[in-house]
């Protein structure tokens, strides 16, 4: 099979010819007759596809007479495709009024063109069908390849994603040992001293398992409990760029993180060290091919620098080469797996969970299983292959294969059989695994992105009315899931919300290329710039070279894609060579994200098969006139287009439209007019009403029933007629999950009651989970945002900026909700029940009611609560006393009035308070706190009271691992910490009247102390820091003794004005210390020796008679021998420190990085010889 022609895609080609309704394209009478003729020929063929497939292996005169049927078949669909498009654009000017009677004539040389070319491709068909009778090809009457039944698998397709793993226990149980210890290990197993960095490599064959192993450690308990929440995961794949993978790194910890090619490496460095400084990590490093030891040591270096001793690099790879470059303190050496656990592996993906095993098909299981060589891979492929056959025959047929037969090349061995459930594979779902090829190695597929790129290519064909192609596009991707040629990686958030990610093993992509290489092909780093005429996909892919369009792209005239993946391109370039490109007029797919292109030629419009166009995150401006006439156009994506000046007036002519995508364009561009013509629409992510007319605009959606996900309605404010609101019927719209309302720019006028009735009618289908409402301006919500009957599914509400709302009622009958942000409400008073309201006389009914509302659960299932800048709220009341059973995190900021609310809180653990004045009555039931932030929210008026409210609070929580206090301005001591025996990071900054720092207990690890201008501190109160970083205080004493249990790996002062010095016995203790910073210390005069010699400062005046200067040469034996002794510090940074005025760096062997900058000049740099690792070297002086 190693050279065998794509049938699959042929085959579904012939049967959407056969299938294809000519009516409806409007052929001439001579025309038809051509392609009646050209579809019988088709049916002829299409009966014996299934044994030219098999006998194209041994026969080269099959694959040729395959070949040439792949091609007619191709022009066959692209000739009628056209003549297709000139019918549908006759409709749609029909629509629009603009058909006259002269456009109806410039169609017929179109028509004489079309059946001219029909004849052409009759000629070639005939002469293919008369071939094809020379092979006596066995016939097949079905027809069509029986769909393996996967609705029994598709309960399991959420465990395609290694959940049931089998065999790996010991592997696991020794790398979860190996991550939670402090020492590190040799591959040899001794161990050794502790580092603040270790390297563990994971080594093995492709589809052993090692992803899989490191997911599973990744994911362990212990593991997390270990590295909290500074776990990283980067697919590192072929693409070794150390400036990407750094970006990667940050974005795990930060996803607000922006890419910026123009960050320089020392930028990138800087924003790691803020994000991991002094943190212990975990960082796993996935499919690495690296070789080169100088890329590796420039990877890693800001990783050892920054990160606290027990910081842990997981690295996974196939070469045993990459193992030994980057020095890995331990190698595990994945094993393959035993027959039993590969027996157990293959019956979970074989045989349906309960189902009663027939004997016969186990035992010939178990010779299957034998034959994988205990390849994880290869059984889960199988496995799956299985589960859709049924018959002892079947089985036997897989175990007397002849793809067994390939010798000891296991990698090989792995490859056939992944072929072998490809070929099981149904051809329409062959035909779309096949086009993934088009996708780099280890990309995230998004689901809708690869649904919608098939979509294009015609490869989901309706077969039942009311179906959608969308639907099939998901059946599709379960039947890959199935058989793990689709493995499920986590989801992201995308602009429709939270999307499904999919991951193709190597090898499995491998498959895809191997198959799909006469027709797709991709270029990479522009190794290889030939391209065959007769390829139809096309992309061009950059891990981190500048990408260009090939110069002779216009000869590939059938071309149906064309996608670029990468982040860097020539902008001359890819402006002479885009008109090229234009001219492929077969084009289905054309992918031009991120291109640096200011404006599309007009020639785009003659792209009249293009029904994909994805121009998001281009720096394109405007767009031409001519894109209305992409009549075909079925996803179009501009998301994040932020420099273009306007959109389409109107979209009337985009009929077949069904996604899209324009959020986060522009600021000031309305959305397209003529939505009401987009019946098929299903992706609308957001909809700037026209100002001029935003009623009649709203009323558009009336009959987009179709739209899900998530939709962004601005502009609102300008809407003012109900009765056009409620004709765009958000309650019929039950596939839209997120909703969100912005209000801005209100001008129809200041009746507010209007405004509520405005908001009522935009009441949502009960599907919502996501409602957000910006700058509403009416007194009050509408009632249907309270009621669970109406949002009986909403998991988040947002209420932001709708500063004229005085009151908002219970919200704590939504039984689904788990996030409530109120933000930015000026004039809001209360939230909840009125209790001034209640009769005093009730009736018994009525105190009945009473009664089970006061014991009904309010707020069942929140989890976080936010309340930020709502300066006039002043109470909270609900009629229960079971509230909050489930909240986790509460923040409560720029309250200053807020007096009264429920406090009760039994599941809380992440506080945060900022300027709210009446803070104990809220917090004095809290008592499961593991994470506390106070800043500025003291109301009291000394500072005795502010240190005592303080000390109640952390005596009743004395879990707390983190406890942040920032604007304490009033607080001079400390209370007692010693009790916080779980604390490992503080945060204190502002408190301008703190005067000194108690003792800590032993599992403070990060110290954070800024801009507390009265504090004197001694560093042996800290005794086990990892982490000390501080700023702007009044003085900083640290002497000789042995400090911070040897653990401190960054030591950072800045502008403390009392702190002098430094002991050589200080950097001798510390073996950990990795990083050094001292900035605008005016008396730091340097390191003193056990002697007193200092290194880097001026001497002591001489006494009579004069000593000899000290120096590192001369001296006792003792200050010899201190002074040779050599130093794990790998960044010195010695800033406007004016007093040093000599530098000795004999000791800093281990410097990477070094940076003195000092007001005079230094008078004597002495050592620079003994840096032999420095990578960067900084000597400047100030003015």
């Amino acid at each position: 099979m190693a050279e065998e022609i794509l049938v699959g895609g042929v085959e579904e080609i012939v049967k959407r010819l056969i299938s294809l309704g000519i009516d409806e394209i409007g052929l001439l009478r001579g025309v038809k007759e051509e392609v009646e003729k050209l579809q019988t020929i088709f049916t002829h063929i299409q009966l014996v596809l299934q044994d030219a497939d098999k006998r194209q292996v041994g026969d080269e005169r099959v694959k040729l007479w395959l070949q040439k049927l792949k091609e007619a078949a191709y022009d066959a669909e692209d000739i009628l495709a056209e003549f297709a498009f000139d019918g549908l654009r006759r409709q749609v000017l029909a629509k629009t009024k603009v058909l006259n009677f002269f456009s109806c004539f410039a169609s017929l040389p179109l028509k004489f063109k079309t059946a001219h070319s029909i004849q052409n491709i009759t000629k070639r068909l005939k002469d293919i069908d008369e071939k094809k009778d020379s092979f006596r090809f066995n016939i097949d009457n079905t027809a069509e390849n029986v769909i393996p039944n996967v609705d029994a698998a598709r309960e399991t397709s959420s465990l395609v994603n290694e959940s049931d793993v089998f065999g790996r226990e010991s592997d696991k149980v020794k790398m979860v040992d190996m991550l939670i210890s402090d020492l590190g290990s040799s591959s040899a197993g001794a161990t050794t001293t502790a580092t603040t960095l270790s390297i563990v490599t994971i080594l093995g064959l492709g589809g052993l398992g090692k992803t899989t192993l490191a997911q599973l450690v990744f994911n362990d308990a212990t593991v997390k409990e270990h590295f909290g929440s500074m776990m990283i995961w980067v697919c590192v794949s072929e693409d070794f760029a150390v400036k990407t993978i750094w970006f990667k790194i940050l974005k795990e910890i930060d996803s607000s993180c922006t890419q910026s090619e123009s960050l320089s490496k020392q930028e990138l460095q800087k924003k790691l060290e803020k994000e991991l400084g002094g943190k212990k990590f975990l960082v796993v490093l996935d499919d690495c091919w690296q070789k080169d030891l100088d890329k590796w040591e420039d990877l890693i270096l800001p990783l050892k620098v920054y990160g606290a001793a027990g910081s842990k690099v997981v690295v996974t790879t196939r070469e045993d080469i990459v193992a030994s470059t980057i020095g890995s303190s331990y190698t595990h050496d994945l094993q393959l797996l035993s027959d039993d656990q590969c027996l157990r592996l293959f019956e979970s993906k074989a045989f349906v969970q309960g189902e009663t095993k027939n004997s016969n098909l186990v035992k010939i299981g178990e010779e299957i299983v034998k034959k994988c060589r205990g390849v994880p891979l290869a059984v889960k492929v199988l496995g799956g292959l299985m589960r859709s056959k049924r018959t002892e025959q079947e089985w036997l047929g897989i175990r007397d294969g002849e793809f067994w037969e390939l010798g000891g090349d296991v990698q090989k061995q792995v490859i056939e059989i992944l072929k072998l459930s490809y070929n099981n594979l149904p051809p329409k779902v062959r035909q779309c695994f096949s086009y993934c090829s088009v996708f780099p190695k280890d990309y995230e597929i998004q689901k809708n992105e690869v649904i919608r790129l098939w979509m294009a290519q015609g490869y989901l064909q309706i077969s039942k009315e009311g179906e959608l192609m969308e639907d099939i596009g998901e059946e599709f991707i379960r039947m890959l899931c199935t058989i793990s040629f689709f493995q499920i990686a986590p989801e992201k958030e995308t602009s429709e919300g939270t999307e499904l990610i999919y991951k193709m093993h190597d090898l499995v992509h491998d498959v895809a290329r191997h198959l799909s290489r006469f027709e797709c092909k991709d270029l990479v780093d522009d190794k290889d710039d030939i391209i065959n005429e007769n390829i139809r996909h096309l992309s061009l892919i950059s891990s981190n070279k500048t990408l260009e369009i090939p110069n002779g792209i216009n000869e590939v005239k059938k071309l149906r894609s064309f996608s670029l993946y990468g982040d860097s391109y020539d902008r001359l370039k890819v402006t002479t060579s885009l008109p090229k490109l234009l001219q492929l007029r077969f084009l289905r797919v054309l992918n031009l994200s991120k291109l640096p292109l200011k404006e599309l030629p007009s020639s785009i419009g003659g792209l009249k098969l293009l029904k994909y166009l994805d121009l998001s995150w281009s720096e394109i401006e405007r767009l031409p006139s001519t894109i209305s006439n992409l009549y075909n156009l079925q996803t179009f994506n501009l998301s994040n287009c932020d420099k273009l000046s306007e959109l389409p007036k109107s979209v009337v002519t985009f009929t077949q439209l069904r996604h899209f995508y324009a959020y986060r364009h522009i600021m000031n561009c309305e959305s397209p007019r003529g939505l009401n013509e987009l019946t098929f629409l299903q992706t609308l992510d957001i909809l700037k009403l026209c100002v001029e007319s935003a009623s009649e605009h709203i009323a558009e959606l009336e009959h987009l029933n179709y739209l899900k996900g998530t939709l962004r309605l601005q502009n609102l404010g300008y809407v003012n007629d109900v009765e056009a609101v409620k004709k765009a019927n958000f309650m019929g719209k039950k596939n839209l999950h997120k909703l969100d309302m912005d209000w801005e720019s209100s001008t129809h006028g200041d009746n507010v009651s209007d405004r509520v009735k405005l908001l009522e009618a935009l009441q949502p289908h009960f599907n919502l989970k996501d409602l957000t409402i910006h700058k509403f301006q009416g007194l009050e919500l509408p009632g249907w945002m309270t009621n669970d009957f109406a949002l009986p599914n909403l998991v988040k509400l947002q209420l932001k900026n709708c500063n004229k709302c005085e009151e908002i009622r219970s919200l704590g009958q939504l039984s689904s909700l788990k996030e409530l942000v109120i933000e930015i409400m000026d004039s809001l008073r209360r939230i909840g029940e009125d209790p001034h309201n209640h009769q005093v006389v009730e009736s018994t009914t009525t105190k009945t009611r009473r009664s089970s509302e006061a014991s009904a659960i309010l707020y069942p299932r929140l989890e976080k609560l936010s309340v930020f800048f709502v300066p006039n709220l002043e109470e909270w009341f609900e009629n229960s006393a079971n509230i909050f059973p489930k909240l986790q995190e509460l923040e409560l900021c720029h309250c200053p009035k807020l007096r009264s609310m429920p406090n009760h809180f039994p599941s809380l653990k992440r506080l945060t308070i900022e300027k709210v004045n009446y803070i104990d009555t809220i917090t004095e039931n809290i008592t499961s706190l593991t994470s506390l932030s106070l800043k500025g929210s003291s109301s009291s008026s000394s500072s005795e009271n502010e240190e005592e409210e303080m000390a109640r609070m952390l005596g009743k929580n004395e879990l707390i691992e983190s406890l942040t206090m920032r604007g304490l301005s009033l607080m001079r001591y400390f209370p007692d910490f010693s009790g916080l025996q779980f604390l490992h990071t503080l945060d204190i900054s502002h408190c301008e009247a703190l005067e000194t720092c108690p003792h800590f207990s032993s599992s403070l690890k990060k110290l954070d102390i800024r801009y507390c201008p009265a504090l004197k501190i001694e560093v042996t109160r800290f005794p086990c820091v990892e982490w000390l970083e501080i700023w702007e205080i009044k003085a900083l004493v640290v002497d000789d003794t042995p400090l911070f249990s040897n653990k401190l790996s960054f030591f950072s002062i800045v502008c403390v004005p009392e702190f002098v010095q430094l002991s050589v016995d200080f950097l001798r203790n510390n073996v950990h210390l990795r990083t050094i910073i001292i900035h605008g210390c005016p008396q730091f005069r340097g390191f003193l020796s056990s002697n007193e010699e200092q290194i880097g400062s001026p001497p002591p005046p001489p006494p009579p008679p004069p000593p000899p200067p000290p120096s590192a040469s001369s001296s006792s034996s003792s200050s010899s021998s201190s002074l040779s002794s050599s130093w794990c510090v790998e960044c010195l940074r010695l800033e406007n420190c004016p007093s040093i005025l000599r530098l000795q760096l004999q000791g800093f062997t281990q410097l990477r990085d070094l940076a003195v900058f000092v007001r005079t000049g230094l008078q004597s740099l002495e050592g620079l010889q003994s840096l032999q690792n420095i990578q960067s070297l900084t000597i400047g002086q100030y003015s």
